[in-house]
């Protein structure tokens, strides 16, 4: 059976030895019996076309189907053109064929169209289609083009599991396996993960693993557990090739560390377009680890990783422009220009970079009022939106200056095992800046900065040691609050 091939929505938990732990996109695609088209080009594809159009004007539904998809996809010789797409398409459904459907609504979704592509799965799904049934359980699952039903979302994927939809048998699994709808029955994804791997999905294998791995439903076994990653990698499986990857990047007691397989197998994640494993590529080429290194090579799979969605690589892509690297002609305005798209859309590590860059009097044309409102936004969350926002405080930067409030964010970081906050917090301590002095806070700060060889601490600690003539002035903060001081007037010397 050809099966439809779909962008799998995989179960991962987080895990001793795998470090993926998040869900795919579900995406419909393709059909599960295709009907005969052109798969096997022939020498002159325009006569076979011409020869197909007169079967399908005779009334030949699969010939109808042949001519609907070449128009939906396009090829080499014939642009894409979804209304002739869908006049074909409707020809089918109006001889009562779940097919013309399916694939009518698999043109409106692919047009984001949803309310209609649910309309024509709802009416092939009624007819007992496993595809549209399929499909209209994903629409439920994400609510697109209807309210969000994760009751409905179920009993679709069950109609069509049941009738041996492999991808709807995965889709059960993962239902069973996160509690949607219901409660966490392990036993019952794997059933349906099991069904599902039968059918040779590699997906529904690799969630097999996790089951063993976590000893979810199953008796715990590693062993086994890295077997079916195996197996799925294998199979082609890009989420079960990265696991792979990280097995050997990391090292585990069943399978010895090896970089240079680590990015075999994240190679052929990275080739399937995974995001992940643009981004470990980049990484292994900027470190030389499993490869060797490549600063050039790095930045080309940091781009991609980027603009495939990795925000990882895409700081990666702005910090090469802000410093130079790899043979990338040093932009301060590229580098910006990434970090503020990524801001925008709310990514904390870009908003910090922002105002750590805005504090180093590298960043004067932006509005200091957006840059405090993401700080407060994130430190709740993020010890580094913390440390950069007691910074504002402690100048009055964009906010009433507040030396109290200062020294409570530095608290939380320093708390946190920040060396930064634990050297600032230390000289607000033998300042009696923002609460009570006290020598002893500011010197076991101090030490706790100095273990992790902050040289700003190191050197604070020294002057209290050994020089009995110390001043609180003469203790320093580290070097950006420095900066920050040196720019605004009404510091706290």
């Amino acid at each position: 059976m050809n099966l439809r091939p779909l962008i799998f929505l995989l179960c991962l938990g987080s895990a001793a030895f795998v470090q993926a732990n998040s869900k795919e996109t579900l995406s419909v695609q393709g059909k599960q019996q295709p009907p005969a088209s052109l798969a096997t080009p022939p020498e002159n594809l325009p006569v076979e076309f011409t020869h197909k159009l007169k079967e399908a004007e005779s009334g030949d539904i699969d010939a109808m189907l042949s001519i609907g998809l070449v128009y939906m996809d396009g090829t080499d010789y014939l642009s894409p053109d979804a209304d002739k797409a869908f006049i074909w398409f409707k020809k089918v459904s109006d001889r009562g064929s779940a097919d013309g459907d399916y694939y009518l609504g698999l043109l409106a979704q692919q047009q984001q169209k949803y309310a209609e592509a649910v309309r024509w799965y709802r009416k092939g799904a009624e007819k007992g289609d496993p595809d549209c049934q399929y499909s209209l359980g994903f629409l439920y699952e994400r609510g697109l083009g209807l309210e969000q039903d994760y009751k409905q979302a179920k009993a679709w994927y069950t109609k069509s599991a049941e009738q041996g939809g492999a991808y709807s048998q995965l889709a059960l699994g993962m239902f069973y396996y996160d509690g949607l709808d219901g409660e966490v029955d392990y036993q019952k994804a794997k059933m349906w993960y099991e069904k599902s791997a039968q059918q040779g999905v590699a997906a529904a294998v690799n969630n097999l693993a996790v089951l063993y791995e976590k000893g979810e439903g199953v008796q715990q076994d590693e062993e086994k557990a890295i077997d079916l990653y195996r197996q799925a990698a294998n199979m082609g499986s890009a989420i079960a090739q990265m696991n792979m990857g990280d097995l050997y990047y990391e090292g585990h007691r069943l399978i010895e560390k090896n970089p240079y397989q680590a990015m075999y197998w994240y190679k052929r994640a990275a080739s399937q377009g995974y995001t992940d494993a643009l981004f470990v590529m980049g990484r292994g080429y900027e470190e030389g680890d499993g490869v060797g290194k490549d600063l050039g090579s790095a930045f080309e799979w940091y781009l991609l990783g980027a603009n495939n969605g990795s925000v990882p690589a895409a700081m990666k892509v702005a910090e090469f422009y802000e410093k130079g690297l790899g043979g990338v002609k040093a932009n301060h305005g590229k580098a910006i220009e990434w970090y503020m798209s990524m801001a925008e859309d709310d990514i904390v590590e870009a908003q910090t970079k922002l105002a750590e860059l805005y504090i180093a009097g590298q960043l004067p044309e932006i509005d200091i009022q957006k840059v405090v409102s993401w700080l407060q936004a994130s430190e709740q969350d993020d010890i580094q939106s913390k440390n950069q926002l007691a910074i504002f405080y402690l100048t009055g930067n964009g906010v009433k200056q507040d030396a109290r409030r200062a020294r409570e964010l530095w608290q939380q970081s320093a708390f946190q095992g920040l060396s930064d906050a634990q050297n600032n917090l230390a000289v607000m301590y033998a300042k009696g800046l923002g609460g009570d002095k006290n020598i002893f806070r500011a010197i076991m700060w101090f030490e706790r900065a100095s273990q992790q060889d902050d040289t700003t601490a190191q050197k604070n600690l020294r002057l209290l040691k050994e020089n009995a003539a110390v001043t609180a002035a003469m203790l320093e903060y580290t070097a950006n609050v420095q900066k920050a001081m040196a720019k605004i007037k009404g510091g706290d010397e």
